[in-house]
Formats: C-alpha cells, structure tokens, sequence
C-alpha cells in the first residue's frame, strides 16, 4: 500500500489547486509532505483542457455574489479570502502570465488552456507530488492512521483526504458524479442535482429550420406570460434546443422551475422599439412589391431567421411584401421584439457544463473539513455552489480548491512548526 500524507482524490481544478497549495505551504513552513493526487483518467486536467473553447477562462474580475447559485452566503467568506485579483497573482507566482478581455474574463495570456494545466503540473512536480492516473476512487476506507482510498485491489494511504472529484456535468470528461457516493458512508447529504450552463430543449420543429443560425438577442424566461429572467448575447440555434451563453445563463432557472407554461422570449432586435420597426417595414413594403414579405426583416437578421419570423407572424402565409397592411407590418415588427419558444427542459449531463446542487456547505467548516469526519476534506463543484457563465466556475474551483487545500497542510505540519 502506498502512503501519502494527503491524498486528493480528482485531478481536476479543484483538486490539483488543492495539491499545489498543500503542497507548497507545507514545504514553505520547512516541513514538506507527501501529496498524491488519484485520477480515474488517464491524465489529468481532461475537463480543464475544454474550458472557454479551449482558452480557459480561468476567472472574472466582474465578480460579485449574484454571479452564484446554491449556498452563497457560505461560500462568500471563501470567494472573498480568494478573490479574483489574489488567483491571478497566484498564478503570475507559478509563472502564468493572463490577461483580462471583454467582460472582465480573465485568461492565460497564450489563451490555450494547456499553459494552465501545465502550469499547475509543473508546480506539483516541483514540490514533489505524485500524480496516480487511471485510478478510479471505488471507496475511502476509515484505517489506523487515517484513511485508505480505494481502486479494486489497489489501495491508497493517507494521513488526510480531499475529494474534489466534480459533479455529474460532462460526464464524458470523467465527472460522472461517482464522488456522491464515496461521501455516504460519512453521512453527507446530496441536495437535488441537475443541469446547468446548458442547453434549454424546445420544439424541434421550430428550431429545425434554424439549426446553424446565430444572432445578438435579449433572451427572456416566461412563466406563465411574466419574466423571471433576462439575460443578453449570442443566441444559435440547434436541432431541438436553444443554445448559447445567454440561454446558458437562464437554464439553472428552467430546468428547477415548477411552472407549468415555461418560454424563452428572444428580443431580436433590442436597440429598436417594436413602433419604430413597424413604420420602417410598412415604408419599404410597397417598394419591394411582389419580393417575399421575409425581405423586410433580412436588412437586420440572418436570413433563415427572417424567414421565420415573417413566417410566424402572418400565420404562416405566404404574402408578397407589396400587400402588406400596416397591421401585418406591425405583427412583423412584434414577433421580432417577442420571437417565443417553449421551454421543454434542458439537455442532458452529457452536455453541461457545471453541476447545480452538491454537498450543503453547512456540512463543511471554514477549511472546508468535513463536520463529520475530521481529515476528510471537500471541495470545488462537489459542494452546493454553482456559477455562471464567465469564469466564475472556475473561480469557486481554485478558491475551494485552495481553502481545502491550506487547511490539510496546517493540519498536517506539526504544531510549533513553520517560519517565526
């Protein structure tokens, strides 16, 4: 059996924060552990390497607590001892250079997610720490001295353990929400999971048509004809749901939602009142004459788009732009200020990005120790905190990450021990 003093279980964000900053603060204080990090694939990082399309959004200076879901004013004493400005110059200290673009997102200055994870892996390296892949954690053992993490007949020591194993979102990376079930046996609950920064599913036959089409929109979620949330950016439209960050952003909300009558409004044209739409449509309608009453939406939307939207409004109808009345060129201009979708749910696991729900933070102390089992230690999308879009996942992951992570060490180093 080999023997670590601390183990981290998931080789993901969260957990190689937490090996990196064990790690260093031990052998900071003169007093250097052994620190492992098991990984069930077969490297680390796999979910890092896809984030930001591949540049890795590592945080968000813009951020503040509504940019959080789930048990925020727990995690606020965290984010607020971690916060954006103090990663970046943590990183900066292992040698990542960033930069800060539109929004307040913060990336490596390579813009390729690769410079984060082989940053993160040098720093490990250098301190010594042992990176175990293809080590799928079956069960954590309770054992004189500690814990053993267990992989079939392959077995783990260690003095203290961390699980940072992520939630059920994208599964495909290796976050299938095993991680759940190792916390059982130390009596943690799991409030209810679900989807987030996700696709919302709708009619197919009315995203069919605009499957590959992107536009600029203000998106709106409708329960029952009244807004719960609005969110602005890009819109595409795939085969049977609605994508992009903005439809991101309200997906948490559709998918916990008990409303019975669920839509997405999109306003394709924000900068315009729908009165001013309708005057410029009725004074170009004679003009095109017997062209396609869609031509009066193609000078601002994509084609396909257009189309339907002129095709919604007059019922289907196919009517020479030249006939149009001064009602169906205001209907025309309506539709595009109030494009509706019904919501039908959201996609799957297999498809988002974080987890919504996790581990109560009322379950964890300040160092995010366990209250129910002293030496076991939790963090980053395991626990009930979920972003949005941004960066702010990310942030939780490093700042949780390293909270757990600083706590081990302190227990670890033996007391009188560390600089004067």
């Amino acid at each position: 059996m080999e023997t670590y003093d601390l183990a981290v279980i998931g080789g993901g964000a969260s957990g190689l924060a937490a090996a990196l900053a064990a790690a260093e603060s031990a052998q900071t204080k003169g007093y250097p552990v052994r620190v492992a990090v098991l990984e069930k694939n077969p490297r680390v990082g796999k979910k890092l390497l896809t984030t930001g399309n591949g540049r890795c959004n590592l945080t968000n200076m813009h951020l503040t607590p509504d940019c959080y879901h789930g048990d925020v004013p727990a995690a606020g004493a965290i984010l607020r001892r971690f916060p954006p400005g103090k990663i970046v110059r943590l990183f900066r200290s292992e040698g990542l250079f960033c930069r800060e673009l539109d929004g307040g997102r913060v990336y490596p200055y390579s813009l390729q997610a690769s410079s984060v994870l082989n940053t993160l892996r040098r720093g490990l390296e250098s301190c010594g720490a042992d990176m175990i892949c293809d080590f799928p954690v079956n069960r954590i053992e309770n054992i004189p001295g500690g814990f053993a993490a267990v992989s079939g007949d392959r077995k783990v020591k260690a003095r203290k353990i961390v699980v940072a194993t992520g939630g059920k979102a994208c599964p495909q990376s290796g976050s299938d929400g095993s991680g759940y079930a190792l916390l059982h046996p130390f009596r943690h609950s799991i409030t209810e999971l679900r989807p987030a920064l996700v696709q919302i599913r709708t009619d197919a036959k009315r995203t069919r048509p605009l499957k590959g089409v992107r536009c600029i929109a203000v998106a709106s979620l409708l329960a029952g004809g009244k807004t719960f949330q609005k969110a602005e950016g890009e819109v595409q439209f795939t085969e049977n749901s609605l994508s992009g960050i903005c439809i991101f952003e309200l997906s948490r909300l559709a998918g916990e939602s008990c409303a019975e009558t669920l839509e997405i409004s999109l306003d394709l044209a924000p900068e315009y009142h729908s009165d001013e739409l309708a005057r410029q449509f009725h004074a170009q309608a004679e003009r095109f004459g017997s062209g396609p009453a869609s031509a009066l939406a193609e000078g601002m939307l994509n084609r396909s788009l257009a189309s339907e939207v002129v095709k919604t409004a007059l019922d289907g109808a196919s009517v020479p732009a030249g006939l149009l009345s001064g009602g169906d060129c205001a209907g025309i201009a309506a539709e595009m200020k109030d494009f509706r979708f019904p919501v039908l749910g959201t996609l799957s696991w297999q498809n988002a990005q974080v987890t919504a729900g996790g581990v109560p933070l009322a379950e964890v102390d300040s160092g995010l120790q366990s209250r129910f089992c002293q030496g076991l230690y939790l963090c980053g999308e395991l626990l009930n905190v979920d972003g949005g879009c941004g960066g702010f996942n990310l942030q939780w992951a490093w700042a949780s990450g390293i909270t757990a992570g600083l706590a081990a060490a302190e227990a670890l180093v033996p007391a009188g021990k560390g600089e004067t």
